[in-house]
């Protein structure tokens, strides 16, 4: 059964690929200006009391250890404002084994 759906997307990893996009997205994000509402919502940090134990994983620490995972972590924010540098991490992440 697996390998019927492997055949079917020709190999191609799904999860790796959503995780990808999710990459893309964040670098998308990163060079918005402060205005746009995505910007904002993506940065919106919630101030009432949390529930009791481990907190939630939230979006920009899926964004993190993605990067940990691939090697690139140090300073993402600033590489993602360099459209050329944040594409070549996005395309190392679709093929990337350990993501």
């Amino acid at each position: 059964m697996n390998h019927e759906i492997d055949a079917r997307i020709k190999g191609e990893n799904i999860v790796r690929f959503c995780k990808s996009q999710r990459l893309r997205w964040a670098g998308h994000l990163e060079r918005m200006p402060e205005t746009r509402a995505a910007k904002i919502i993506s940065e919106w940090t919630p101030q009432q009391k949390r529930p009791r134990g481990r907190p939630r994983k939230r979006w920009k620490n899926c964004i993190e250890e993605d990067l940990r995972k691939i090697g690139k972590f140090t300073n993402w924010r600033r590489v993602a404002r360099d459209r050329d540098k944040w594409r070549k991490i996005v395309e190392e992440a679709k093929t990337h084994k350990g993501l």
